[in-house]
């Protein structure tokens, strides 16, 4: 999830806290929205440099050891055990949360689990470790040898299997399915390797029936909208579809790219820094795998080098692996003998998905050649939009760098019925064909297309003449009598149901052509199976993709359905039955009684926060684990650092045993509230 989704999302009372957050107060003042402050890297890297130590330190962990995964505080404890205590981890935790930097959901049984969203998370890796651009690979002179790639792009397979559903509609069994024999044949449309596919581990609904392509194809068709289940079938909708068949060729990649990534992510942190680096390297430089692990490990995130051998693997088998598949990236072999890669789109790393970039230059149209022989040849810059018109007119080929389309007199004819006219295909032909529309082929076009429409079979099985000499023409057929029933004025006959196939077999022997309805029973008109195209304002043309959050395949991320958490900690919330506390402890620093000095100590295991002692003329930030009686008298055992910054900026030391006397004053320390030492 992006910060723009979770805004959306955001209750109007969380918000307002938000925007109470004195950083904030400039840029409110200049009329910017928490979702651009949140997004800007200028903005917030100032935030960041007016962040508390605590803040920052819990921020760097979250960055580097969670990434965009969902974590619970006791996760968050965990990761920086030995460096803060946990009261500190969850008293930055609450000031990230009430800059919204970071948020909480709410589980069904009441836990809470925290995100940062994707956006975030590849702004505060820019943030936070700067310099890496530097170090990456990609474009410094590497040669290699291509494999050519997969040859199939994910839009055009996309495209393949809108223009095989317009076609043959996508009807459901009762158990929700398609069913088998329109599987198979929508499966023929589909050229993606499953092989490539199987290492992102998806699940998804019907598995046992659905191909792995198959399953991929119809969730983007979902999450993208241009498909709904309805009743007993899933329907093309027109306006979505209209909207994706105009989108340039690169917008339409990002929207892709951003729907896959969101869903796949790879769960652990360095997968996902491996990931945001990829998205770095400039398509075109060829890059092992290895590079992007080697740089992850010499900056820490990776401990040991055997960490970085196995990220390689999941790297190339989880993430570059269905990316090659989808035509994003090559695979290719260096002169040495290595496996290196390249990306051959460039792809947004960001999760707007249906914005446009800034400066992006507008697509130069290409245009059908039209052959004497009824060949279409479309090369790879003809848009979609006209693509799909053309998959309506004639029939498809073969796919390849340019594509083959035939028409024939069928194709025309499948087109008439989908409520095209004939001046209307001539037209479209011959706006779109670079060297304009041979006579012979217009000729043709209106000859196949002139018997239609002169006769017409309707939902009640009457077939209408266009005209009264048209009917007596009818009327003169030798095997009328088999189909009719009865006249019906002067145009019309009364066909019988049952030979509404064969009847309309004979009319097209005879030299007429009549459209069969397209269901019995009532049903949407002809026009309506394979949508036609119209222009839409600039508004919808402009306007943001809104990406569905259900499809085919379930997200890895439970949290998009558990509850935003409404409001967030304040700093006295984080620490149950706070008044309760003597005042004393946490404002006077001095020396206490020795059964004092247990009691405090307990409370600080108790709220797992720290105690500021006086030890050795020098002021020392013990956060204690435990306590023990050892020979009449008793010890705690703890990590100590050597008070400094709220936050403990001080060195860590080495886990230290102090007995009962050794230390003279000393103070408890609650985060957030009496941290200033």
């Amino acid at each position: 999830m992006n910060y723009a989704e979770l805004a959306r999302r955001m209750p109007r009372e969380l918000r307002s806290r938000m925007e109470r957050e004195t950083v904030y107060a400039p840029w409110l003042g200049r009329g910017l929205a928490l979702e651009a402050i949140w997004t800007d890297k200028v903005v917030m890297e100032t935030v960041y440099n007016r962040m508390g130590g605590l803040e920052r330190s819990i921020l760097q962990t979250v960055v580097r050891r969670m990434a965009c995964e969902p974590f619970d505080s006791s996760g968050l404890e965990r990761a920086v055990a030995g460096e803060h205590s946990g009261a500190e981890a969850r008293a930055g935790l609450a000031g990230l949360l009430r800059k919204g930097i970071l948020f909480a959901f709410r589980k069904t049984w009441g836990e809470h689990t925290y995100l940062l969203p994707a956006d975030g998370f590849a702004l505060w890796q820019d943030i936070l470790f700067p310099g890496w651009e530097d170090k990456l690979p990609g474009g410094t002179g590497v040669e290699a040898e291509g494999s050519g790639g997969s040859g199939v792009k994910l839009r055009d397979e996309l495209f393949s299997v809108l223009v095989a559903s317009a076609q043959q509609g996508l009807k459901l069994t009762k158990h929700g399915t398609l069913h088998k024999k329109q599987l198979g044949k929508l499966a023929e449309h589909i050229r993606l390797n499953p092989g490539l596919l199987r290492g992102a581990a998806l699940k998804y609904a019907y598995g046992d029936t659905y191909p792995l392509p198959v399953a991929v194809l119809l969730d983007l068709m979902m999450r993208l909208g241009l498909i709904v289940p309805q009743e007993e079938e899933l329907v093309l909708q027109r306006e979505p579809l209209q909207w994706w068949l105009t989108l340039p060729a690169a917008q339409q990649n990002r929207i892709l790219y951003g729907i896959w990534r969101r869903l796949v992510m790879p769960g652990t942190a360095p997968l996902q820094h491996a990931v945001r680096l990829l998205e770095k390297i400039q398509p075109g430089g060829w890059f092992p795998a290895e590079s992007v692990s080697s740089l992850l490990h010499a900056q820490g995130i990776l401990e040991a080098a055997e960490e970085a051998e196995d990220l390689t693997r999941q790297l190339q088998e989880q993430w570059i692996a269905p990316l090659t598949a989808f035509g994003w990236m090559e695979e290719g072999r260096s002169p040495s003998g290595p496996i290196v890669y390249r990306w051959t789109e460039r792809l947004e790393a960001g999760e707007r998905e249906g914005e446009e970039s800034d400066g992006e230059e507008l697509e130069e149209q290409g245009q059908l050649m039209v052959q004497p022989d009824f060949d279409i040849l479309v090369p790879p810059d003809v848009t979609q939009a006209v693509r799909w018109e053309l998959a309506c007119l004639a029939d498809f080929v073969s796919w390849d760098h340019v594509s083959l389309y035939k028409l024939t007199r069928s194709s025309v004819r499948r087109a008439l019925e989908q409520g095209r006219t004939a001046d209307e295909l001539v037209s479209f032909l011959a706006q779109n064909a670079m060297y304009g529309l041979p006579e012979n082929v217009e000729h043709t076009l209106q000859q196949w297309a002139r018997p239609f429409g002169k006769t017409r079979i309707v939902q009640a099985f009457l077939l209408r003449c266009a005209d009264e000499e048209t009917a007596e023409a009818v009327a003169k057929l030798p095997e009328l009598g088999r189909y009719v029933l009865e006249r019906a004025g002067s145009k019309d006959f009364i066909i019988a149901g049952e030979e509404l196939r064969a009847f309309s077999t004979s009319l097209e022997k005879a030299g007429f052509m009549a459209a069969l309805p397209q269901a019995s029973g009532g049903g949407a008109p002809a026009e309506e199976g394979y949508p036609k195209l119209e222009a839409l304002p600039a508004s919808a043309l402009q306007r943001g993709c809104e990406i569905a959050e259900q499809g085919l395949i379930y997200s890895r991320h439970s949290v998009t359905h558990f509850q935003m958490e409404s409001s967030v900690p304040e700093p006295a919330d984080l620490y149950p039955r706070l008044g309760e506390i003597p005042a004393a402890w946490l404002r006077d620093y001095r020396s206490y009684h020795g059964s004092t000095r247990r009691e405090m100590i307990e409370k600080a295991i108790e709220l797992q926060t720290s105690l500021q002692l006086r030890w050795k003329d020098t002021d020392l930030v013990l956060v204690p684990r435990k306590m023990q009686d050892t020979r009449g008298t008793w010890s705690v055992t703890g990590y100590g650092t050597e008070a400094g910054e709220a936050g403990g900026a001080g060195r860590v030391r080495e886990e230290i045993r102090l007995l009962e006397g050794e230390w003279q004053e000393m103070k408890l320390i609650l985060p957030g509230i009496n941290d200033k030492f």
